[in-house]
């Protein structure tokens, strides 16, 4: 690019973004103003630390929520801007996002787009800075940066504006030479020269430094002449100036024709009196001298630039091309190859190497070497194929590529930053602080948020204060208990988790880490944390059924019944309990003890809700149907609405053979209830099948299958159903289907599921 961002970073009002300064002469002042702004935000941190404390205390909730939110506020803020000057720029981003949700101000969004213009990601900067602008249309520092990054993209039009308004503001050498320099590159050159005798007026004193700064800007925006007169300006005022006479030099060379070759050839050697070690001075002194077939002197400065820096390999071509010229072929040929080693696959130095290649062609055929001279030649040929470059292009090119000129006025954008040990230490200790107080505050606003019944919200800021302090105290046990009382039991596990380890005698969580472990199905993980409560568990018959039904699980039915039969023993007169046990006892496949607790369940409490459901279940798998229709029965009468009874009771009359149109209708009302009831669908289906009513079967099984296509035995029947209708293809497919879920599932046969049994 051929002009680059100036100044990156900004010291924004208090906002404190920490940056590495363009001059290296202000980095103490830098330093300085940021540990003043560290010591400012934190007094107003603690300001409102305290404010948030008094009113927790005194639980004023609402106004305790708003110091905490301009807590975080502040502290994100601070910590983005850390990130920026560690040049932690993608982290800078996220955090500093996460501000604006608590203030939403222009130099909040500034400090963005900086972090965004740090990672060359011009067109994000450009979004945030314009943000800024519309909070606050005359916020400087957004418009200056704004026609900085425009600058930096060389889109100079869109600078322009820009950068004339911002020096208009608050004038400065940085945006008048960056004005300048715009000003150039869309070819208003009145309007940069009146610019620059500003700019000399303002200095108050006549510097060549200004001269050779206004002579690089015109050379580079193609106004040759501006800028030589400037270079002679800077000459009048101090001749002896190192660099002066070399850039005159370089610039005859490169925009002059022949005729004022020996002017830069003077230029150059009136550098060597000032700097006689200089490289690029005795490197062009030997080119002058050898375009003037003075090739002698050509060869004595080319040798001393080798000798000063014998990295580029330029000075070999043009001293091997002296040497040639001189007869000396020996040395020609060893430099010319040596040139050409140094070229390697350097398409930016094509021009270079088709020069040497074609230069090195000749000499060996020179010497006798036609095969190999033509080799060289057919490559130096191949190259100049793909360039459409003149001879003098070539050498311009050449030239350029030797010039790697120190202090050039464009900086890149930073994509490293080398702080000292002392600011390292500095950060970290601040970054520490800021942790502890972000980690406080993000749990404060989750706890307001318990108390004000914002459940979703009160998580999400126990996640927040996590991340920025995973072990800060109450934090887990708050997030896992919360967690659990949502009824996210996944989200709940590892809080719960890492608190236990913490405090292994902490009960409640105990508790409810392994109804987690129930819940999420980690079986094994729910009997390791519910076994140290095995000796009191039976006074919590709700974790005594998950802690029993955990262990069966794990294959563990004998302790599994242990754990039942003491529950049972002690629950004798608590209806909810026995619930409870039943299903414990359902479950270890004990149906003669678990209908009997169902009984003494009932008897405590007719009304008991899904006791004679699970009574009936435990009938059927006894087999024992009439007395299972008989507390299906009693289920509808507590609870008319309730589709897996009247399922279930037709489904004693099914294996019965009683009652089919009464069977019929209980099927249809469990599908009223619950249109997607695939079992109810299957069983009907069944009916019509078995009454001849091919069509009506397909449609219930069909419904079935939509419903839930894992149960093998849908596909069976429908199967079957098709083969009735005629439909083979469609007759394979679901038997074909029937296999396969056959060999991969086995059937749920749990009695407390919603498809208690599987039909055959």
């Amino acid at each position: 690019m051929a002009a680059k961002i100036l100044i990156l970073i900004l010291v924004i009002l208090s906002l404190n973004i920490f940056g590495q300064p363009v001059n290296n002469n202000n980095n103490n002042n830098n330093n300085n103003n940021n540990n003043n702004q560290i010591g400012q935000n934190s007094n107003e941190l603690i300001k409102h630390l305290s404010a948030a404390e008094t009113y927790q205390i005194s639980g004023d909730l609402a106004n305790a929520a708003i110091e905490n939110r301009a807590i975080l506020s502040i502290a994100l803020q601070r910590y983005g801007n850390i990130a920026i000057e560690e040049g932690d720029y993608t982290n800078a981003v996220k955090i500093l996002n996460d501000s604006l949700a608590y203030e939403n101000t222009a130099p909040n969004h500034l400090n963005i787009s900086v972090a965004y213009l740090r990672q060359n990601q011009f067109d994000k900067a450009i979004e945030e800075a314009q943000k800024a602008l519309i909070i606050d249309p005359k916020f400087n520092e957004a418009i200056y940066l704004l026609g900085n990054i425009y600058y930096t993209k060389e889109d100079f039009k869109s600078a322009l504006p820009y950068l004339e308004k911002s020096f208009q503001i608050a004038p400065n050498f940085e945006i008048a030479n960056a004005l300048g320099i715009t000003y150039l590159n869309l070819k208003e050159l009145e309007r940069a020269k009146l610019l620059y005798d500003e700019i000399l007026l303002a200095a108050k004193k006549k510097d060549p430094e200004l001269h050779l700064m206004f002579s690089k800007n015109y050379e580079r925006t193609n106004y040759p002449q501006e800028a030589e007169r400037e270079l002679r300006k800077a000459l009048e005022l101090e001749p002896n100036h190192p660099k002066i006479n070399f850039f005159l030099g370089f610039l005859i060379l490169q925009h002059a024709g022949t005729d004022r070759l020996p002017e830069a050839g003077l230029a150059f050697e009136e550098e060597l009196k000032i700097s006689p070690n200089d490289f690029y001075a005795n490197f062009f002194v030997g080119v002058v001298a050898q375009s003037e077939n003075q090739h002698e002197k050509a060869i004595n400065y080319l040798e001393k630039a080798i000798q000063i820096n014998p990295n580029k390999g330029e000075s070999y071509l043009f001293i091997a091309q002296s040497q040639l010229e001189t007869d000396r072929l020996v040395e020609a040929e060893k430099n010319f190859r040596k040139a050409i080693s140094m070229e390697g696959d350097q398409p930016e130095k094509d021009a270079q190497s088709r020069r040497t290649h074609f230069l090195l062609g000749r000499l060996l055929i020179k010497t006798g070497r036609k095969e190999e001279g033509e080799k060289e030649l057919k490559i130096a040929g191949e190259l100049q194929r793909k360039s459409l470059q003149n001879a003098r292009e070539e050498l311009g090119q050449i030239f350029s590529q030797v010039v790697k000129e120190p202090g050039k006025i464009e900086n890149q954008t930073v994509s490293k930053v080398n702080l000292s040990p002392e600011r390292k230490a500095e950060f970290t200790k601040f970054k520490n602080y800021l942790s502890e107080v972000l980690a406080q505050t993000y749990h404060n606003l989750g706890v307001i948020s318990v108390q004000t019944g914002q459940t979703e919200e009160a998580l999400a800021n126990f996640a927040a204060a996590s991340k920025w302090k995973p072990d800060f105290p109450g934090l887990d046990r708050n997030w896992g208990i919360v967690s659990f009382r949502a009824g996210q039991f996944e989200n709940a596990v590892n809080p719960l988790l890492r608190q236990i380890k913490v405090n292994p005698n902490d009960n409640l969580v105990r508790r409810m880490l392994g109804v987690s472990y129930y819940f999420t199905k980690k079986y094994a993980q729910a009997v390791e944390t519910l076994k140290p409560l095995e000796t009191v568990i039976t006074s919590d018959a709700e974790l005594s059924y998950f802690y029993g039904i955990s262990l069966i699980q794990t294959k563990q039915n004998q302790e599994a019944a242990q754990i039942f039969s003491k529950l049972a023993d002690v629950s004798q007169t608590k209806s909810d309990a026995l619930l409870y046990v039943g299903q414990g006892f359902m479950m270890a496949g004990d149906y003669d003890r678990a209908q009997k607790e169902f009984g003494q369940a009932v008897k405590l409490n007719p009304n008991l809700e899904k006791a004679n459901y699970f009574m009936g279940q435990s009938l059927i798998r006894l087999n024992r149907y009439d007395e299972a229709e008989k507390a299906f029965i009693r289920e509808l009468q507590n609870n008319p609405s309730d589709y897996l009874a009247k399922y279930h009771l037709a489904l004693t009359m099914i294996e019965r053979k009683i009652a089919p149109e009464k069977t019929v209708s209980l099927l249809e009302e469990a599908i009223s209830l619950k249109n997607d009831y695939a079992d109810a669908h299957y069983q009907l289906g069944k009916i019509y099948l078995e009454k001849g009513e091919t069509n009506k079967a397909i449609e219930q099984l069909e419904i079935a299958k939509n419903s839930d296509s894992q149960k093998d035995y849908i596909h069976y029947q429908l199967s079957i159903a098709y083969r009735k209708a005629a439909r083979k293809e469609d007759a394979d497919r679901e038997l074909q289907r029937y296999q396969e879920l056959k060999a991969a599932n086995r059937k749920n046969d749990s009695p407390m599921g919603n498809n208690e049994n599987s039909p055959k």
